[in-house]
């Protein structure tokens, strides 16, 4: 058996399960070096062996050249950022380079483990599990007060333990509920569709039970922009797949799920009075009371929890926060937090992105120099790595998006539906350096290259 495939089983169930506790700190940053960082060399390590014995057979694959262009285009971008712009924290540039090989290199490890029709049934079977274990912990968070470990501060990124007396924007193990949501478009797209198409009624059984819970913890996120990137892609996968009589059915339960999400209801309203006004000032009152973001209360529970004081270079204080149900906000808290969201990205992060584009339009000002988001992945690629990088990254969809259409497949379209839904989600969510999100992606596409190699043979 091909040592690659339990590996990638482990990759594809231990990221999305595995929370964000920290291992070491790195200076001037909040982002740690954790267990799945550690996991993953291991795995990369193994892949080289694995290399060096058949003598690098991934070096005869098409993609691996386009993504070593790619690579070499955020090289120059990270040496022309050190060196000519002369950047202090020339460390964290290195770490942001590495790191984006970190995660697309489970893409060619996913390549050398799949070398068959059985892999690929394996590699599903690896998904349902872990679909179905990230939306039980989501339904604890909900019903049974799971705690759950953010990154969206600097103190929560310490591993402190979260919780909330009643959570309508669930993260489940993942570090945010963009994340979740994003993670979630991307799986429920092939399980939903593979249920339409599959002739196995166990595994369409298995499917339709898998999405259905999946589906529901996708709306406790009451990710706007998800939601819809989820419909979209789900009903191009359904026109891939001609099953056109699915779509009315399917968006009267997204139009049906909308309505009766309080959460998701109020932030579409509060957007669509947001987006007629021309960017107001931001609101001084704080508008992030809905999020993880803790708030004041009177006796919040303090306990200590063993798991972050091992897993932490120094032990961390674990705090529980209580914080009060989402009904107990007035609904101005909704709207200020809308606009505060929209406030950040046009006023702020893309005008950043767009201003170190300026800077240097070939080469940009190199990998993670423009702070730690940017909530639009072309805008960041444009920024931190230039046209050249920006171009170098989107030939590799190009590739797939061409060999799809020349070798036509219904697998090749579903997997061709996950990719437009992902980029309609790069639009505002930074999903290619949101690790949870970016190892799995990045898995999806080494199986996405190998379905349109099957086409071939």
């Amino acid at each position: 058996m091909n040592i690659l495939r339990p590996i990638l089983a482990i990759l594809i169930i231990f990221i999305p399960l595995y929370p964000k506790f920290p291992l070491w700190g790195v200076a001037d940053t909040y982002v740690a070096i954790r267990l799945d960082d550690l996991v993953v060399a291991i795995a990369v390590f193994i892949w080289l062996l694995y290399q060096i014995k058949h003598h690098f057979p991934i070096l005869k694959e098409k993609i691996t050249w386009l993504v070593l262009a790619y690579l070499a285009a955020i090289l120059l971008s990270t040496l022309y950022a050190i060196f000519i712009f002369q950047v202090v924290s020339s460390h964290l540039l290195i770490l942001n380079f590495l790191r984006r090989i970190e995660y697309i290199s489970l893409m060619f490890i996913t390549i050398s483990a799949v070398q068959n029709k059985k892999d690929l049934n394996f590699t599903y079977i690896s998904l349902i599990i872990t679909v179905l274990l990230v939306s039980i912990y989501g339904f604890g968070q909900k019903y049974l007060h799971f705690p759950v470990i953010s990154t969206m501060n600097s103190e929560f990124s310490k591993g402190q333990l979260l919780q909330m007396d009643v959570w309508t924007r669930i993260s489940s193990t993942f570090a945010g509920h963009y994340d979740l949501a994003a993670y979630l478009t991307l799986v429920l797209i092939i399980i939903g569709s593979l249920f339409l198409i599959s002739r196995s009624k166990s595994s369409k059984y298995i499917s339709l039970i898998t999405w259905l819970i999946g589906f529901s913890l996708l709306n406790l996120t009451a990710s706007r922009i998800s939601t819809f990137a989820f419909w979209g892609g789900m009903i191009l996968a359904l026109i891939f797949i001609k099953k056109y009589l699915w779509i009315i059915p399917f968006s009267i339960l997204m139009i049906f799920s909308i309505i009766n999400s309080k959460d998701l209801n109020r932030r579409l309203v509060a957007t669509l009075n947001y987006l007629p006004q021309h960017f107001p000032s931001l609101p001084q009152q704080s508008p992030l009371t809905n999020t993880l973001t803790p708030t004041p209360v009177s006796s919040p529970t303090v306990t200590q929890s063993t798991p972050t004081t091992i897993l932490s270079s120094k032990p961390v204080p674990t705090v529980f926060h209580h914080l009060p149900a989402i009904e107990e906000f007035p609904s101005i808290d909704t709207d200020a937090g809308v606009a505060r969201s929209g406030e950040i990205r046009f006023n702020a992060e893309w005008p950043r992105a767009i201003n170190a584009f300026k800077r240097n339009i070939f080469l940009g000002s190199g990998p993670g120099s423009i702070t730690l988001a940017t909530d639009n992945d072309y805008l960041r690629l444009l920024g931190e790595s230039g046209l050249l990088g920006l171009i170098t990254f989107l030939i590799i969809f190009l590739y797939f998006i061409y060999q799809t259409i020349k070798k036509p497949s219904h697998l090749a379209f579903i997997f061709l539906a996950c990719l437009i839904a992902t980029g309609a989600n790069a639009l505002f969510i930074d999903v290619w350096e949101a690790s949870k999100f970016a190892y799995t992606f990045w898995i999806m596409m080494g199986i996405y290259y190998q379905v349109l190699k099957f086409n071939n043979d």
